[in-house]
């Protein structure tokens, strides 16, 4: 194989790694799904500092999961070969870890308030 085509054929490789594909968005997501479960299937003689650590991080996960899906939607507007599967699925996941905590937190909340009047 000539130089020439060792050129082009990197030149493909690179184009095709360029385009954005969400897989850091669907990683992220279902990162701050795992962790939302995370306590709930760890074994009792974990210690309790471990087992609720990841708690702390669910948020911010699905946030990242959420702008980067979004970003990378974005830049693959427009381009057909671009599958925006991955990306889509990163954001309904960070969007799920964002909501169900949020929720739990002001139906906590709503419970507490009631249960002291």
């Amino acid at each position: 194989m000539s130089s020439l085509e060792q050129a082009a054929g990197s030149g493909e490789q690179l184009t095709a790694r360029q385009q954005p594909r969400g897989t850091t968005s669907l990683v992220l997501g279902a990162a701050a799904v795992a962790m939302m479960v995370w306590p709930f299937v760890l074994p009792e003689p974990v210690p309790m500092r471990v087992r609720w650590f990841p708690v702390y991080w669910i948020v911010p996960a699905g946030i990242g999961a959420v702008v980067s899906g979004i970003v990378a939607l974005r830049r693959a507007r427009g381009q057909q070969e671009a599958d925006p599967f991955r990306a889509r699925a990163g954001v309904a996941l960070g969007t799920a870890a964002i909501v169900l905590p949020l929720a739990v937190i002001v139906w906590a909340m709503w419970a507490l308030s009631h249960a002291y009047q």
